[in-house]
């Protein structure tokens, strides 16, 4: 079953303790960071429409036992830092347009962007898959650049040979490498 979190908030109102019990159900062993954000940030974000969660939920254990989520993803919006040493013709393809604007260089673009994309790692045989949630998040994209406009989807990643390799496979290329914290971050971009 898709849910959006908005909608689950709804659904429990007052009742943090259950949406706690469905949230905590997510375990992400490869990356921390991800199931923290679902369980102590996704919900506050949502609220003040920072981004939107998106949850897949085990539907067979939807009436008598909790929810349990089997993966997510947030989406948002973002501005899109383009670095001092990139061509106006990069520029150029990046904006769709033009790579100046009265003669500057353009410096930023809005893009979407994929914040979160993950599956439970505490569920054997998981059914979600990692093409299956970006599928969804392209989808949902998609449906707003067709009311709204857009052009890119930025996803940043850890770097990590098998991520890396999964988000190329799907359509997406390498940006920006920025290290900070004594880990490398990846900006990876797909023009839609």
């Amino acid at each position: 079953m898709f849910v959006p979190l908005k909608t689950l908030i709804s659904k429990f109102k007052e009742d943090d303790t259950s949406l706690n019990r469905i949230l905590s159900s997510f375990s992400c062993d490869k990356d921390k960071d991800i199931e923290f954000f679902l369980r102590n940030k996704a919900v506050d974000f949502e609220k003040v429409s920072k981004s939107r969660t998106y949850l897949f939920c085990d539907y067979q254990e939807f009436s008598e036992n909790p929810i349990v989520v089997l993966g997510y993803f947030t989406l948002s919006l973002k501005v899109l830092i383009l670095p001092d040493e990139l061509s106006v013709h990069a520029r150029k393809e990046l904006d769709g347009f033009r790579g100046k604007i009265h003669g500057i260089p353009i410096k930023e673009i809005p893009c979407f962007l994929i914040g979160q994309l993950a599956k439970n790692s505490n569920i054997a045989n998981n059914p979600i898959s990692g093409k299956k949630l970006l599928t969804y998040a392209n989808s949902i994209i998609k449906s707003v650049i067709s009311s709204l406009g857009g052009r890119i989807i930025l996803i940043e990643c850890q770097e990590n040979e098998k991520l890396l390799k999964f988000y190329s496979d799907n359509g997406f290329y390498e940006f920006v490498r920025d290290s900070y914290n004594d880990k490398t971050m990846v900006q990876l971009l797909k023009k839609i």
